[in-house]
């Protein structure tokens, strides 16, 4: 028959011996004699302690440690308390710490996977309730942010036990939804355990917990982190006491708390301690990890952080930098003038073949008009030698226009010679020259038609008339 667990009680972390030195549970097992001397009192309320050694065939004294004597109790204010301690945090929770039978356990709050991997995936427990329409936060905001605080309370609780296993044992967590009840090692982990969190995710191949838990530890570093699309986001965060093992390399393991608000996590302070509830992730994927890894959590809810023990201290951090801009700012530069086109050699050519010629007529309206229209040089008669009539040409006649019936200025004539000569000579060089090689200007172009033209209709065929010859025929012969 096995032999039935005892009870044993709650073990003390430190004592007072005789002369008053404080001692922790390391010191029973010191060789060949404890340095402590007897009695031994409680450390914080002097009740009378004594000690017990480790018995590995004893299921409860798996290490030595203090225990009060039989028929004693704690003070009235003593932290070893745990049975009173525990009380008083049922009576603080708001109906989230509840105890039936076994240990004491905390109801977690539903949480929905948004920020993961697969949000598409619904949360184990009911889904968050609705804000109430007359405004102020929904009661299960306010279940959530009541049970976080009790988790924090069983936190320090079990910090000021230095997280002795018996006292542990004496808590647990439910699920949301109330599916189970897991203990609270499983549920919650520190500092010293919480590499156990991040191997089981990676041995797994999970990349985010299945049910939301919580991870406490100190704020060992407070920082602001921009990113490159030009927000910002703030980490609290420490080293864990152990590394994990990824693809056979031991890597140290970050645990990061994360908001884009910094006041949900505290990140103005880099002093004392928090705690994070919700789906824990590993970043990056083990298969993209280089030389860390990060056990991270991503706070969407006010009421998801706690942060306790501050000394009080602040740290302000510099203005985040604007955004980008989405599209390039032009530059303030003034565009490269282009490069003139290239004159072309048809150019007059083409203007002489589309433009029709002045009718002779016209040439009186046209001087009327003024010298504000342009006049277009004219091209030699046909059958005349291009170059003798370059020659014979006064100066003064090569810019003369088509309509114009001024008889010429005959080379003798001293006011035929102008002191403008070279001007005119300069402008009139290029259009004379192409007017001399250019052959006569062929008829005008008639405008294009608005529609394609349409072929003749065939002229009609005329009927041959069979029936009236056939009686004619047939009347002749009777």
């Amino acid at each position: 028959m096995a032999k039935p667990a005892k009870k044993r009680g709650v073990r003390i972390p430190y004592v007072r011996d005789a002369t008053g030195q404080k001692y922790g549970r390391d010191a029973i097992d010191v060789k060949p004699t404890p340095p402590y001397t007897q009695p031994l009192t409680c450390w914080e309320c002097g009740i009378p302690v004594h000690v017990r050694h480790g018995n590995a065939d004893d299921p409860d004294s798996t290490s030595s440690h203090y225990a009060k004597n039989p028929g004693k109790q704690h003070g009235p204010r003593c932290p070893y308390d745990l049975e009173r301690r525990a009380k008083e945090l049922v009576e603080a929770s708001g109906h989230t710490v509840v105890r039936t039978i076994g240990p004491w356990r905390l109801i977690c709050p539903p949480l929905a996977r948004s920020g993961t991997r697969d949000p598409g995936k619904k949360s184990s427990g009911p889904a968050a309730a609705r804000p109430r329409p007359g405004g102020g936060p929904a009661r299960t905001s306010q279940l959530a942010g009541q049970a976080i605080a009790s988790a924090r309370r069983i936190v320090r609780l079990l910090d000021a036990f230095e997280q002795d296993p018996a006292a542990v044992a004496e808590f647990a967590a439910t699920t949301p939804g109330g599916g189970r009840t897991i203990p609270w090692p499983q549920f919650c982990r520190g500092r010293e355990d919480v590499h156990q969190l991040a191997q089981d995710l990676i041995d797994h191949g999970r990349s985010v917990s299945s049910i939301p838990r919580a991870v406490w530890g100190p704020a060992a570093d407070a920082i602001a982190v921009d990113s490159k699309t030009g927000g910002r986001s703030y980490a609290v965060q420490y080293t864990a006491a152990h590394p994990v093992l990824v693809g056979g390399r031991s890597l140290p393991l970050l645990v990061v708390l994360r908001s884009r608000n910094p006041d949900w996590i505290g990140a103005t302070t880099g002093s004392g301690r928090f705690l994070g509830y919700g789906y824990w992730r590993i970043f990056p994927a083990p298969e993209n990890v280089r030389s860390r890894i990060e056990l991270q959590l991503w706070i969407d809810e006010p009421w998801q952080a706690d942060r306790w023990d501050t000394d009080g201290t602040t740290q302000a951090f510099p203005p985040a930098p604007p955004p980008p801009p989405r599209h390039p700012t032009p530059s303030t530069r003034p565009a490269p003038t282009p490069p003139p086109a290239p004159a072309r050699a048809d150019e007059s050519d083409d203007a002489q073949a589309v433009a029709p010629a002045a009718p002779p007529q016209a040439s009186e309206d046209a001087g009327q008009a003024g010298s504000g229209t342009p006049t277009q040089p004219v091209a030699p008669p046909t059958g005349t030698d291009p170059e003798s009539t370059a020659e014979d040409r006064a100066p003064g006649t090569a810019t003369r226009g088509a309509g114009e019936d001024k008889p010429p200025t005959p080379p003798d004539a001293p006011e035929a010679i102008p002191s403008t000569t070279t001007e005119t000579r300069a402008v009139a060089d290029e259009p004379a020259e192409d007017s001399l090689s250019a052959e006569p200007p062929g008829p005008s172009v008639p405008p294009m038609p608005t529609q394609p033209p349409r072929p003749a209709a065939p002229p009609p065929v005329p009927r041959r008339r069979r029936l009236p010859g056939w009686f004619n025929r047939r009347g002749k012969r009777r």
